[in-house]
Parts: structure tokens; C-alpha cells; sequence
């Protein structure tokens, strides 16, 4: 059941967006089964004496709210580590080996900042390293809501960069906090839980972004269209201009000069469709941004581990 449940979910959150979601019958017959699946398996394995996944962990609040917190991580870290190299090559024109190379620092960045994270909750308790790191992940997103179409190289390099500093000070932490207060004979099945998460909630984020950048796009581009319209003086302008600009380019054949107008309709639509994709990238990193914002109050129902792993109860 945990495996028809699973995998059942997972071709949902792959094919939903393709197959438009709950407007399928295929869609919804597997959320049904999906879901008949998983709470039957959460009453089974709640009333087994020995369990395959031990739910009883969830018990303990700092477990519960760092599988949470994974959770979330999975979501915005995926949902975000999609986005970006899907702007640079089709916004910005670069080539696969270009966008790799703008993340490629932040990868650099986690190998730098891990042994730093390591010594400081060696005297630090993980709380406080999630209340820098929830803020500093929620700044870079935040930081890629300025991104335009003439973005450079280097604000990419460092919005991932300011990215990967936030991610950092977070997984250690999340997991210290985790595991500190279970015994350890639990360490297995919460392994198993914590890895379920940050799996299952990447699933989400990155259904989350596709479905979000299609649908926004949609949006931004029947709320720009409305502006489109002979009553408009603004368009007229840009639309006799951008026509006269082409009949002297010598556009179309004959005359030019009906031609040429419907090559700056067919630019004037292209701009549309390339304005309103950006505005959609630029609402998904705010909701991501936000949704790391509102999770750092969580950090607070996390008991206090001391260095050494002594849990102090609140």
C-alpha cells in the first residue's frame, strides 16, 4: 500500500499539469487511489506493535516539525533549482553549458559554508541556525523578484549564490534537530521519514512551479492584451512606429506596408508572450519567498538542543 500509494502520487504530481490536473479522469482515479492508499496505511501502521514506518515519531515535536520543515526545504529548493536554469535558457538565451555555469558557484558556496555551519552548532543550538538561514534563503528569492529580461551573468552567479548560503544553514540544522531528541535505536525509521519528505516535497514544488509558471502566464497575458486595443494611444504609437520602422527596413515584399504592419502585430504578440512569462517567473519566486518566510515562526517549536545534543525542554 505504501508503494501503490507513493508511486500513484507521483505520476500525479508528473502528468497533472500535462494532463490539466482534476479535468482528467486518469488524474483523478489515481488521487483516489492515492489517497485510499496512504490513510489506509497510516491507520495500519498507527495499531502495529512493529512497524514499517513508525508514525509514533511524529509524537515528539521536534521531530514532527523538522520533517516539516524538510518538507518545505524539498519544495522551494527544487521548485527553484527548476526555475532557474529554465529563465536563463529560455528568457536569457543561454545555452545549457552557460546556465550551469551560473549555479556552478553555489554549489562552491555549500562546500564553503558547510564546515563553517559544523562549527557553529558545535556552539550553537540548530534553532538559531535556522533563524539565519530561513531569512537568508527568503532574501534570495526575494532577490530574484528584481530579475528582468536584461538581467547579467554576475546578479545570477550571486542570487544562487545568496541561495546556497541559506540552503547551507539549514539541512544540518534541520536534521540535528531531527534526530537529538529520538532515541537511538529510532535513527533508521526517522531516516527513512526525513528522506520521504525532502523527496515528496520537492515532487510538490516542482509540480507546484510548472503548474504556477503556465497559469500566471495565462494570466499576465489576457491582463496585458486588455491593454492592447485601438483605444489605447500608447499602443497606436508603438504599433505605427514599430510598422513604419519596418516598411523603411524594407519588410515583406510588394509595397511593404501592409506586410509590414503584420510584422509588428506578430512582434508586438511576441513581446506579450515574453513580458507575461517573465511576470509569471517573477510570482513564483515571491510565493516561494514567501512560503520560507512563514516558516520561520516553526523554528520556534523546536526544543533547544545544546551543543553537546542535551535537549532542554520548553
Amino acid at each position: 500500500m505504501i508503494a501503490l500509494g507513493l508511486g500513484t502520487l507521483q505520476v500525479v504530481l508528473d502528468k497533472g499539469q500535462r494532463e490539466d490536473w482534476f479535468e482528467s479522469h486518469f488524474i483523478v482515479g489515481l488521487s483516489v487511489v492515492s489517497a485510499i492508499s496512504l490513510i489506509f496505511v497510516i491507520f495500519w501502521e498507527w495499531y502495529q506493535k512493529d512497524p514499517i514506518v513508525d508514525l509514533h515519531l511524529f509524537r515528539e515535536r521536534s521531530f514532527a516539525t523538522s520533517n516539516f520543515l524538510m518538507y518545505m526545504l524539498g519544495f522551494v529548493l527544487l521548485g527553484s533549482t527548476l526555475l532557474l536554469p529554465l529563465f536563463m535558457q529560455t528568457m536569457l538565451g543561454y545555452t545549457a553549458e552557460r546556465s550551469g555555469l551560473a549555479l556552478m558557484p553555489g554549489g562552491f558556496a555549500i562546500m564553503l559554508m558547510m564546515p563553517i555551519v559544523g562549527f557553529m552548532l558545535s556552539r550553537y543550538s540548530p534553532r538559531w541556525m535556522l533563524l539565519f538561514g530561513l531569512p537568508m534563503l527568503s532574501f534570495s528569492l526575494f532577490h530574484m523578484t528584481t530579475f528582468d529580461l536584461s538581467v547579467d551573468f554576475h546578479t545570477m552567479i550571486m542570487a544562487r549564490v545568496y541561495q546556497a548560503v541559506g540552503l547551507s544553514c539549514l539541512f544540518m540544522p534541520i536534521n540535528i534537530a531531527a534526530y537529538a531528541s529520538l532515541p537511538r535505536e529510532k535513527n533508521n525509521a526517522a531516516s527513512g521519514l526525513m528522506n520521504l519528505a525532502r523527496n515528496i516535497g520537492g515532487s510538490f514544488g516542482i509540480s507546484f512551479v510548472t503548474t504556477g509558471l503556465s497559469r500566471r502566464a495565462q494570466f499576465h497575458q489576457v491582463r496585458l492584451v486588455e491593454k492592447l486595443n485601438a483605444a489605447n494611444p500608447q499602443f497606436q504609437s508603438a504599433l505605427h512606429g514599430m510598422t513604419n520602422a519596418l516598411s523603411g527596413g524594407g519588410a515583406g515584399p510588394g509595397s511593404g506596408g501592409g506586410s509590414a504592419q503584420q510584422h509588428a502585430y506578430a512582434l508586438m504578440q511576441a513581446n506579450v508572450v515574453q513580458q507575461s512569462t517573465m511576470l509569471a517567473y517573477i510570482d513564483n519566486f515571491w510565493v516561494l519567498g514567501v512560503v520560507i518566510l512563514c516558516m520561520i515562526p516553526f523554528a520556534f517549536l523546536i526544543k533547544n538542543a545544546k551543543p553537546a545534543g542535551e535537549i532542554v525542554a520548553h
